[in-house]
C-alpha cells in the first residue's frame, strides 16, 4: 500500500497539471483539507478494519491529495502574478539578483526577488516571489545575492505561443516566475550597502566565479561554453549553432547534471572517505569505515547539487542517491523502481508544479526506461560494460521514442553512434578532469592542465558530433502525433522491452505504426490554409494551398538569425506536414516584418517593396498558390518612397473567398485603393500595423465588408494596439477580431461554400495557463 500510496499521489499531481482551468485559492485549499481530513480518518483503526477495500480507498484518497496538491500550488501561484491590467506600470522596487544572469548580446536576463517591504511601501497588491528581469546594458557588475533598488517596468508572465512551438507561458510557471520587467532606472548612489550575503547565494557567487575562471582559462570559447554546462549547468555561452548540433545528434542531454554527474562525485567522494576513515579509525575505533564513506559520499554529491543549481535533473539524481545509499547505510535492500517512486513523489511535493516542465519528463523517463529493462535481469545476463553501454544506448532509443517523436517531433537515427562516442569521453576524461579543475580553483591553486585536458576533448568531440549532424539521414524532423499514437507507443515500448520471459515481446512493433507512419495531410489545391504566427511585435503569414507555401513577412529580428521565425516556422511545418515556403514577400522592410530573413534560404525568390530585397514589389504581379491567385493591389512603379505607405498591398483569391493582407499602409492609401478597386469585397482582413488606429478606417471596411479581422500584435501591447476605436470599428458592424496577443498564432482555412474557419494556437490545447476563454 505505502507504493501505491505514492504511485496515487504522484499521479494525481500529474493528472491535475492536464485540468483546463484552476478554482479559486479558498476554494482549493478547501478541497485540500477536505483530501487531507479524509485521509486521516481512513488512516486511523478505529474507523474501518483492514481489508483490500480500505487500502483501495486510501490509495484513492492519496490520489486526490496530490491532485488537491497541485490545484492549491498552481491557484496561489497564478494569484501572485501581476495582474494583466496593470501591465506596463512602472514601479521602483528594492530586492536582490537570484540565481546566475545570463547574457544576451547586449542584454542581461536574471531572476529578481523583490524584498517584501519594497512591495509594502507601493501598496501593490499581489506579491510576485520571482521576476524575470531584462537589463539592457547594465551599468553594474551583476552577481548572485546583490542587493539592487531598480526602477521596472512591469508585464504579467507571458510569451509567444504558435502551433508545435515552446510553450514559453508554461515554463515561466513550472519556474514560479509571477512577472516579467525591464529594467528603466538605476542609481547607483540609491542602493543600499550590502550586509551578509544570504546562504542560498553562496552556491550561485561559486557558479559564477567557477564559470568566469573556466571562461579565462579554456583554450576555445565553444570549448569554455561545454565546460561551464557539464559542470555547473551554465548554459549562458552556449551559441545558438553548438546547441542545434547537441540537438540534433541526440546528446543534448549531457547537460543536464543528473545521474552521470552526482554518481561519479559521490564515487570519488565515498573513495575519499573510505581512505580517511582508516586513521580515523585508530583514534575511534567505534567508526564504521563503510558508513562513514556513504555519509561523506551522499555529503559530496548535495554539495556539487547545489553548485549545479539544483536543476530538476540534479534533484532527482540526488533523491535517488539519498534513497539508495540510505539503504545501504541501514543495511536494508531497496529496489530501483521503488527509490525511483520515492524521488518522484519527494520532487513533486516539494515542487508540484514540476510536472510543467518537458526536463521533468525526459529526466523520470529515461531512468524508467533503463530500471524496467535492466533490473529484473541477473548480475551476469548484463554482458560487459561496453555491450551493457550499447544496450542501454538502444533501449533508451526504443524507450524515449514516443517522447521524441510524438512530443517533441524529432527522430535522430545518429543519436546511437554519437552517444557510444560522447558518453565513455565524458565520464571517462571529460567530467573527471573538469572536477578536478573546479577542486583546483576552489583551492586557489593553478587549474590550466585540467582544463586543457577537458577543453581539447570537447574540441574533437564538437568535431566529430558536427560530422556526425551533417551526415544525410542523421536527423529527421516528425509531424506531431495524437496523444491516442504517443499512449499507444508507449505500451508498445514497455511491452517490447520488457525483461526476458515475458511473453511475445515483438507485439510492441505494432504499436508504434501510428507514431512513425506520416500522417495524411489535406493538400486540396481549392482549400487555402493561412497561419498568422505569434511574432510579438512584428508580422509573419504562412499561406498554403495544393502541396505550395508561400511566406508573407518573416517577423522581428536582426536579419542575422537573432529571431523568432527561425524556431517557430520549422515546429509550424513539423507539427502541421505544410511544405516549405518556396517564396517570401516582404510587406515591409522595417525590422518588425524582415528581421527573420537571416534565419531563411538565401536562395528562396524573394519580392520587397522598393526592391530593397530581391525584387521590387509592384501592383499588377500575381503569384499562383494551388488554385489561389496573390494579387498586388499597390505600390505602383510611379510611386516614391512613402515609408510605410509604400508597402506591399496583397490580396489572396481563389475559390474559398479572398484575404487582404494590406502591410502598413494606413488611411491615405486605402482611399486609394477604394478608387481603384470600388467592387473589391474580402471575407477576412489582416490589421495594418498591428491594430493603429491611423489605418483600417471605417470606410474601408464599409468597401470590404469583412467577415473576420486577425491582427498581429504582442500580449501587453505597450502602444495599447488594436486601438480601443478601431474595436469600436469592428464591433459596431459585427466583424469577429482575434489577436495573437491574446490567442497565439491563428490558422484560418478557406473551404469553398462554408465560411472561414478560424483556429487559434491558445484554444487548441486549452490548459489553465492559457487565456483561451475567448479564443477558437
Amino acid at each position: 500500500m505505502r507504493s501505491g500510496g505514492l504511485l496515487a499521489f504522484s499521479g494525481g499531481v500529474i493528472i491535475a497539471a492536464l485540468a483546463p482551468g484552476l478554482p479559486a485559492f479558498p476554494l482549493a485549499v478547501t478541497g485540500l483539507l477536505l483530501a487531507v481530513l479524509s485521509f486521516l480518518l481512513l488512516r486511523s483503526p478505529a474507523f474501518q478494519p483492514e481489508g483490500r477495500g480500505r487500502n483501495a480507498v486510501l490509495i484513492g484518497c492519496c490520489g486526490l491529495l496530490g491532485a488537491a496538491w497541485f490545484l492549491v500550488q498552481a491557484s496561489w501561484q497564478q494569484s501572485t502574478e501581476w495582474p494583466a491590467e496593470r501591465a506596463g506600470e512602472h514601479v521602483v522596487l528594492s530586492g536582490t539578483v537570484s540565481g546566475l544572469p545570463r547574457q544576451y548580446g547586449d542584454t542581461f536576463r536574471f531572476d529578481f526577488s523583490p524584498d517584501r517591504n519594497s512591495w509594502a511601501e507601493l501598496d501593490a497588491g499581489p506579491v510576485p516571489r520571482r521576476i524575470q528581469l531584462s537589463w539592457f546594458r547594465p551599468s553594474v557588475y551583476l552577481q548572485p545575492g546583490q542587493p539592487l533598488e531598480l526602477g521596472l517596468r512591469m508585464t504579467p508572465p507571458h510569451g509567444r505561443l504558435n502551433v508545435g512551438g515552446f510553450d514559453s507561458r508554461r515554463h515561466l510557471l513550472s519556474r514560479r516566475v509571477g512577472a516579467l520587467a525591464s529594467v528603466t532606472e538605476f542609481d547607483a548612489a540609491s542602493t543600499g550597502a550590502s550586509g551578509p550575503l544570504h546562504w542560498r547565494a553562496w552556491p550561485d557567487r561559486g557558479r559564477q566565479y567557477l564559470a568566469e575562471v573556466i571562461q579565462a582559462e579554456s583554450p576555445g570559447s565553444r570549448s569554455a561554453a561545454l565546460q561551464r554546462a557539464l559542470l555547473i549547468a551554465d548554459r549562458g555561452g552556449m551559441d545558438p549553432a553548438l546547441s542545434e548540433t547537441l540537438r540534433r545528434t541526440g546528446t543534448a542531454h549531457l547537460l543536464a547534471i543528473s545521474g552521470l554527474h552526482v554518481g561519479m562525485v559521490a564515487m570519488i567522494f565515498g573513495a575519499l572517505g573510505s581512505l580517511l576513515a582508516m586513521p580515523i579509525s585508530l583514534v575511534f575505533p567505534a567508526i564504521d569505515r563503510r558508513r562513514f564513506g556513504i555519509v561523506l559520499a551522499l555529503g559530496g554529491a548535495a554539495v556539487y547539487a547545489l553548485m549545479a543549481g539544483l536543476t530538476l535533473p540534479t534533484q532527482r539524481a540526488l533523491v535517488m542517491l539519498a534513497v539508495g545509499l540510505g539503504a545501504l547505510l541501514l543495511r536494508r535492500p531497496i529496489r530501483p523502481a521503488h527509490a525511483l517512486l520515492v524521488a518522484l513523489f519527494t520532487l513533486l511535493l516539494i515542487d508540484p508544479l514540476s510536472p510543467l516542465a518537458s526536463g521533468f519528463w525526459l529526466s523520470f523517463a529515461a531512468v524508467a526506461v533503463l530500471i524496467w529493462a535492466f533490473a529484473w535481469r541477473a548480475p551476469g545476463q548484463r554482458g560487459s560494460w561496453w555491450t551493457g553501454l550499447i544496450k542501454a544506448q538502444l533501449i533508451v532509443a526504443v524507450g524515449m521514442l514516443p517522447l521524441n517523436v510524438g512530443l517533441f517531433q524529432q527522430f535522430i537515427p545518429m543519436a546511437l553512434p554519437a552517444n557510444l562516442l560522447a558518453i565513455p569521453l565524458v565520464a571517462m576524461v571529460i567530467l573527471p578532469s573538469l572536477l578536478l579543475s573546479a577542486f583546483l580553483i576552489g583551492l586557489g591553486l593553478p587549474a590550466d592542465w585540467p582544463l586543457a585536458i577537458s577543453g581539447h576533448a570537447l574540441h574533437w568531440l564538437i568535431a566529430a558530433l558536427e560530422w556526425m549532424s551533417a551526415l544525410p539521414g542523421a536527423y529527421r524532423p516528425m509531424a506531431g502525433s495524437g496523444w491516442l499514437a504517443i499512449v499507444l507507443a508507449m505500451i508498445g515500448a514497455v511491452w517490447l522491452l520488457a525483461p526476458p520471459g515475458w511473453p511475445a515481446r515483438w507485439l510492441g512493433l505494432p504499436l508504434f505504426l501510428p507514431l512513425l507512419l506520416p500522417p495524411s495531410f489535406d493538400r486540396d489545391s481549392s482549400v487555402l490554409d493561412l497561419h498568422l504566427l505569434d511574432m510579438g511585435d512584428g508580422q509573419a503569414i504562412l499561406l498554403s494551398s495544393g502541396g505550395d507555401s508561400l511566406l508573407v513577412d518573416t517577423g522581428p529580428g536582426d536579419g542575422e538569425g537573432g529571431d523568432a521565425i527561425g524556431h517557430a516556422l520549422p515546429a509550424l511545418l513539423r507539427a502541421t506536414g505544410l511544405p516549405p515556403p518556396s517564396a517570401i514577400i516582404l510587406s515591409a522592410t522595417t525590422r518588425r516584418h524582415a528581421g527573420g530573413l537571416g534565419s531563411l534560404d538565401d536562395d528562396l525568390p524573394r519580392w520587397s517593396p522598393l526592391g530593397t530585397h530581391g525584387e521590387a514589389c509592384l501592383a499588377g504581379q500575381g503569384h499562383s498558390l494551388g488554385e489561389y491567385r496573390l494579387l498586388v493591389l499597390h505600390p505602383s512603379a510611379a510611386l516614391p518612397d512613402l515609408g510605410n505607405n509604400s508597402s506591399c498591398v496583397l490580396v489572396i483569391e481563389g475559390p474559398g473567398g479572398r484575404v487582404l493582407l494590406p502591410g502598413t499602409v494606413d488611411s491615405v492609401v486605402e482611399r486609394r485603393l477604394m478608387l481603384e478597386q470600388p467592387d473589391l469585397q474580402a471575407e477576412v482582413l489582416v490589421l495594418s500595423r498591428g491594430g493603429h488606429r491611423a489605418a483600417t478606417s471605417a470606410a474601408m471596411l464599409d468597401w470590404l465588408r469583412p467577415e473576420l479581422a486577425l491582427v498581429s500584435v504582442p500580449r501587453h501591447d505597450r502602444a495599447g494596439r488594436p486601438h480601443p476605436e478601431l474595436h469600436e470599428r469592428l464591433a459596431s458592424r459585427g466583424i469577429l477580431s482575434y489577436t495573437t496577443g491574446q490567442c497565439g498564432g491563428l490558422s484560418l482555412r478557406l473551404t469553398p461554400d462554408q465560411p472561414p474557419e478560424i483556429r487559434s494556437a491558445a484554444g487548441q490545447h486549452r490548459r489553465f495557463w492559457l487565456p483561451h476563454r475567448e479564443c477558437p
